[in-house]
């Protein structure tokens, strides 16, 4: 029986979004909350977020299969 191998978590995608100051989302003209992603490549300090990030911090996306 082969042992089961460690998982690791990675960033694969990072986008944002915008709101007014009453919460309101920034959408698009279909109604749809327009998402943003950065538009530098420094480092702006996230790797505090991720660093110590693991397999039981995520949860899998429904794909309605």
């Amino acid at each position: 029986m082969s042992k089961t191998k460690e998982l690791y978590v990675a960033v694969k995608e990072l986008s944002f979004c915008k709101f007014d100051e009453d919460g309101n989302a920034v959408l698009n003209k279909d109604g749809t909350v327009k998402e943003f992603y950065l538009t530098y490549k420094a480092d702006k300090h996230l790797s505090y977020f991720f660093e110590g990030l693991g397999e039981e911090d995520v949860e899998e996306v429904s794909n309605n299969e």
